[in-house]
């Protein structure tokens, strides 16, 4: 992967603020990856994962900091994982259902099936049918969903959490591409922040202020506050 530079991550987060979700994530995939968009698109949602994974540690290292709320007794828990514990392993290469005598292939699911299928849960899972299935049953997109996380566990990791005030233990969902859309877009707004002030204090313009490393930076913003 190559170095990630603040103007990257500046230009990704602009293209990715008026986007849907399933396309933000793409849109910061394509920065850790180099992919175009469409090749992107396509990628498991897990491998997805993988690569805002990457994206994250590098730009803002491998601690990821949260506050969540205890199930059983509603105490707030500060959480801190390595981005480590959420590397889940890359989804299988398809796998095959059968019900009622109805055998099916399966592919892992992509945020292209997520933004084309909009809402729909039957519309989805039949998105994940490898061929062409005349009006799949109840039964068999059921049998589909069930099989789609074994497929690609990766899409949908999982932290055990522990509250030292009741002792619960529970298994909580980590939604990585909001999580890591989150911390960039703090970034953003806090970077242009900084551009804003010092253009205003010293007269220079984006890519000067860009050009100037971020230890140096805190020293003339601290300047401008005295």
């Amino acid at each position: 992967m190559a170095v990630v530079t603040e103007l990257a991550l500046l230009s990704a987060w602009e293209s990715a603020c008026g986007q849907p979700a399933p396309d933000r994530a793409v849109t910061l995939a394509t920065v850790a990856s180099g992919m175009p968009f469409d090749d992107a698109a396509d990628l498991p949602l897990g491998a997805l994962g993988l690569l805002l994974l990457q994206l994250r540690e590098q730009c803002f290292g491998p601690q990821l900091d949260g506050l969540t709320e205890c199930p059983r007794c509603g105490t707030e828990l500060d959480v801190r994982i390595d981005v480590g514990e959420l590397r889940a392993g890359a989804a299988g290469r398809g796998t095959s259902v059968e019900v009622a005598g109805q055998a099916v292939r399966l592919r892992a699911l992509t945020s292209r099936d997520i933004r084309c299928a909009g809402s729909g849960r039957d519309q989805l899972l039949a998105r994940c049918i490898v061929g062409e299935v005349t009006d799949p049953s109840p039964a068999l997109l059921d049998a589909v969903e069930a099989q789609l996380d074994a497929m690609d566990p990766q899409a949908a990791p999982v932290i055990d959490l522990d509250c030292p005030s009741c002792q619960a233990n529970w298994p909580a969902p980590f939604d990585i591409a909001g999580y890591v859309w989150s911390e960039i877009d703090r970034f953003a707004r806090r970077l242009l922040y900084d551009v804003h002030t010092l253009a205003t204090a010293y007269g220079w313009c984006e890519p000067d202020v860009l050009a100037v490393s971020p230890a140096r930076r805190r020293f003339y913003l601290q300047a401008c506050g005295s």
